[in-house]
């Protein structure tokens, strides 16, 4: 049994982590540039970038298209685990997008809930909209390759969607049919209980969107409706008794909290102009 001893089947659909390369690039910073020497040896420059980083064997620069998660966004995703944990949330199945933020994702939500029977399927299929790949679709690390560094990978499952089925020039009606497609694909697979999955800030509406009876959106409402999307948002479907799926509410609170830049003590040792005193004042 799922979500409050309720057997209705509920699909959760949660986006990743904070990232390196927003973080870090946003602020001027090239990170790859500064975390890795000439030899590929990475020494994070700042508290947020991860401590260790997993090897690679399509080599570190791969980095650069496929970014892990800050520390940060490994937090965000164990409280979420936490949350569904608390919030009496059995998660059945997880699937999650190929992309390394969205797999450590996936991997610090299952550390949070403590569930510690649960693998991940890894689904190609549910990678973001490729018409942001401007250099094409990124190298990924293997299902055997995040097992081998102690990931709770199900490496005997077979992906619905292969790297060579990607159309490059998808518009968004296709990839909204492509999300459609594929959760149907998913939930044909398990006829009850609650499945989780972990992907990017729009497949929180691709992939509930036409389930739930909708259209594709147009692109003003599809970017409206990603910008409002933030690091671990959780969307929710549930199965109603005529098989019929409506949108439901989150399951669990919403995860808030300000940012945080980065400090240049070196502005300690400026010399600030002498602030006069007006007349009259003591």
């Amino acid at each position: 049994m799922s979500h409050n001893g309720d057997n209705s089947r509920r699909l959760l659909v949660i986006r990743h982590g904070e990232r390196c390369d927003f973080t870090f690039n946003q602020q001027g910073i090239n990170w790859m540039k500064r975390a890795f020497d000439a030899s590929g040896r990475y020494r994070p420059f700042d508290l947020n970038l991860p401590r260790n980083i997993p090897r690679r064997k399509d080599g570190y620069e791969k980095f650069a298209g496929d970014s892990p998660l800050t520390e940060m966004g490994y937090l965000q995703s164990k409280l979420t685990g936490r949350a569904l944990r608390d919030h009496n949330v059995k998660v059945d199945y997880i699937y999650c997008s190929s992309a390394l933020r969205c797999v450590q994702t996936a991997v610090g939500i299952v550390k949070g809930m403590d569930g510690r029977s649960l693998q991940l399927n890894i689904e190609p299929g549910l990678f973001e909209w490729t018409q942001w790949c401007r250099n094409g679709i990124p190298s990924w690390m293997r299902p055997d390759e995040l097992e081998n560094i102690g990931y709770p990978i199900n490496t005997s499952y077979t992906p619905f969607m292969r790297l060579e089925d990607f159309k490059l020039k998808e518009s968004l009606d296709e990839y909204y049919d492509r999300s459609y497609a594929l959760i149907r694909k998913i939930l044909k697979r398990h006829s009850q209980g609650t499945v989780l999955i972990v992907a990017h800030a729009a497949s929180l509406d691709t992939i509930t969107r036409q389930l739930c009876g909708g259209l594709p959106r147009n692109q003003d409402d599809f970017f409206y409706c990603i910008q409002q999307t933030p690091y671990l948002a959780c969307s929710q479907a549930v199965e109603q008794p005529n098989k019929l799926w409506r949108i439901a509410s989150s399951p669990i609170p919403p995860l808030t909290h300000a940012s945080n830049t980065s400090y240049n003590s070196k502005i300690l040792a400026m010399n600030y102009p002498q602030m006069g005193c007006d007349k009259g004042e003591s």
